[in-house]
């Protein structure tokens, strides 16, 4: 009984996301977080077959097959914990440190164009920082996500104006689709802004404000893209987000290090091709 009841919580809990953040129907009907539904899924029918036989569906197993299985989930559990201390450990700067320049990564956008509760908690942060260092520009990056109509970063933009913060030192980067494009269009974008080249941006005094579950991948890929000199500022999330994030950002992890074992990517962004 326990099993279909966790199953059936891990199927609200699927729900309950997507209604804090809504989506359209491609984005919905993709969305990651229908983890949570097929894990429900799979609690559920191994409780109904408990219920059901009085005993657990694996017992029917081979050994190998059990043996193969268990190897898999064991290595499975080692490196996403592995991947978790990573995640735990960002380099973290305070509000009080001055950085030449500041760069609001984007986390998404609803259907309707708002902005979910975890990017808000960032929007929050970015101002209370720009508040206390009223000479530094920040640059907000993020672009139109497949299946949802708005790019993030006007939105993140105007917010932050809503917040106190002149939209004079708000550079607005509304192209980039994932992290490495942050990065990546704000030292350009910044460049241009300043007058410097991107290798004078790259030695420059970089605060990055995130959420805490995300500032230590995005960390990583502006340090291997050159970024010299590069901090972060960790916003909170919602508690009813915080499952739903680490699981997320554990796999994004895993994907980050398979991609930099097998492609060597990302490079330094002024490595010649």
């Amino acid at each position: 009984m326990l099993l279909i009841v966790l199953g059936i919580v891990c199927i609200i809990y699927d729900i309950i996301l997507n209604i804090i953040s809504p989506g359209t129907f491609l984005d919905i009907l993709t969305s990651f977080s229908h983890i949570w539904t097929a894990l429900g899924a799979l609690l559920i029918f191994t409780g109904l077959y408990r219920r059901r036989t009085g005993s657990w569906f694996w017992k029917k197993w081979k050994l190998w097959l059990k043996l193969t299985v268990g190897s898999l989930l064991c290595i499975a559990f080692i490196i996403s914990f592995i991947n978790l201390i990573f995640i735990w450990t960002p380099r973290l700067t305070d509000l009080q440190e001055e950085g030449d320049y500041v760069i609001l990564l984007g986390g998404g956008i609803d259907k309707n164009g708002k902005l979910p509760p975890s990017v808000m908690k960032r929007v929050e942060k970015t101002a209370e920082y720009l508040k206390l260092h009223e000479n530094a520009v920040c640059v907000v990056t993020g672009g139109t996500l497949k299946w949802l109509p708005y790019a993030e970063a006007p939105e993140i933009k105007r917010q932050l104006v809503a917040a106190g913060i002149s939209q004079e030192r708000i550079l607005v980067e509304d192209q980039a689709l994932d992290t490495i494009q942050n990065f990546q269009y704000s030292c350009k974008m910044l460049a241009e802004y300043s007058g410097l080249s991107q290798e004078e941006i790259l030695k420059s005094r970089i605060i990055v404000v995130s959420n805490f579950y995300h500032l230590r991948r995005a960390e990583r890929l502006a340090a291997r893209m050159g970024f010299e000199n590069i901090s972060g500022i960790g916003a909170q999330c919602a508690p009813i987000q915080i499952p739903m994030s680490y699981v997320r950002e554990i796999c994004a992890y895993v994907k980050l290090n398979l991609r930099i074992l097998l492609t060597g990517q990302p490079r330094h962004l002024l490595a010649k091709a």
